[in-house]
């Protein structure tokens, strides 16, 4: 099984920057298509290692930026996303 953190937000451009911001502080990070089980304006994602967590949205609350963060989990195939509330 592989267990990954998804972000997504309401903008490309937005999207854009914190793929940009991560990689400034050394977390891997790219940009894919937003899945179609996850609704949001923006058709893209950023897919990261879920074990940053803390530290993303640290580095996202402290330059004011709000996104969706989603648990991703890969079995097979099958992939299922959990919204995330902190």
């Amino acid at each position: 099984m592989e267990t990954f953190l998804l972000l997504a937000a309401e903008s490309t451009h937005l999207v854009m920057k914190v793929e940009k911001l991560l990689s400034e502080n050394g977390i891997d990070a790219r940009i894919i298509p937003l899945p179609t089980e996850i609704k949001a304006s923006c058709g893209l994602s950023i897919k990261t290692d879920f074990q940053k967590i803390d530290l993303i949205s640290s580095l996202l609350e402290t330059n004011n930026i709000s996104m969706e963060f989603y648990k991703g989990e890969k079995i097979g195939f099958k992939k299922t996303f959990t919204l995330l509330t902190f």
